[in-house]
Formats: C-alpha cells, sequence, structure tokens
C-alpha cells in the first residue's frame, strides 16, 4: 500500500493527461508571452504544465499581464502552453491540485525556475514532491507537439 502511495504522489502528467474533452471538464489555456503580433507555433519555443502547476510570473511580470486565450471547464486543471521567444526566461509557478476526487490542495508560496526555449522546443513543467517540498522539473514535452498545435489553432480561431 505505501509504494502504491508513494507511485501515485511522484506521477508526472504530460500535456495530453489532462483532456479537455472529457465533456468539458478540463480548460485548455495559451499564454502569448511575447508583445506584437500572435506568431506561428512553428516560430516560438513551449512551455507546457501537468496542469497542476501554475505560471505566476514570466519574466518579472505576472502572467495576467500577457494575452491569454481559454476555453472554460468546470475544473481548472487543463491543457496550459505558453509561447516565448527564443532565450532564458525566469518563471515564478506555483501549483493547485483540483482534479474533482474530492480532494484539492495548493501552494502557499511560489517557486522560481529558469527555463531555456528555442524555436520548436517544447519545456514541460511537471510537479514533484518530497515530503513538505515540492518543486518543478523540466522535461522534454516535444512528443506532444502535434497535440498543442491542434489546441493553439482552436484557441486562436474561437470566436
Amino acid at each position: 500500500m505505501i509504494s502504491c502511495f508513494l507511485l501515485i504522489s511522484c506521477a508526472s502528467y504530460t500535456y495530453t493527461d489532462a483532456p479537455p474533452t472529457l465533456g468539458g471538464l478540463y480548460s485548455k489555456y495559451l499564454v502569448i508571452g511575447y508583445d506584437g503580433d500572435i506568431k506561428p507555433i512553428e516560430e516560438v519555443g513551449i512551455v507546457t504544465t501537468d496542469g497542476l502547476i501554475r505560471v505566476r510570473n514570466i519574466d518579472g511580470q505576472p502572467e495576467g499581464a500577457y494575452r491569454k486565450l481559454k476555453s472554460g471547464g468546470f475544473y481548472s486543471g487543463g491543457r496550459y502552453q505558453l509561447h516565448l521567444l527564443p532565450g532564458t526566461h525566469v518563471l515564478k509557478v506555483g501549483f493547485h491540485d483540483d482534479r474533482g476526487g474530492g480532494t484539492r490542495s495548493w501552494s502557499t508560496s511560489d517557486v522560481t525556475t529558469t527555463v531555456d526555449v528555442a524555436v520548436g522546443s517544447v519545456v514541460h513543467l511537471s510537479k514533484w514532491e518530497q515530503g513538505y517540498s515540492w518543486g518543478a522539473a523540466t522535461s522534454d514535452g516535444s512528443a506532444a507537439l502535434p497535440v498543442m498545435a491542434e489546441d493553439f489553432d482552436a484557441l486562436r480561431n474561437k470566436k
């Protein structure tokens, strides 16, 4: 039983693990982290999250200062993509876990993580926990790029 708990608490979720297609339960988010016209997905780098990590601040600016496109869902988690110009970016992140299982948890403070993005790259952030500590692990999320491109087109063309 303890090993099952450890496996569950250490589980990592990919971009597609929180599908918004389950009867509209989850949301899709697209944040444009640069000024000017929205660039094609092939011209930017992308940061995604596991649906638990919440980007609160991008390069010293609150996430709310950037353009955001969203499809609504019942649960606040879901597919999140942040489009950035190539370079090194500093993100402050928190977490909020509300997957509808009757239990909710959230961070009381944010952590800072630095990501390097290149054109066409996908940096995936997922929550890790150890005891009472947590953080954001980074991994290559490019396997989900076709789904991200579909979500990008749908959100951009949403009326």
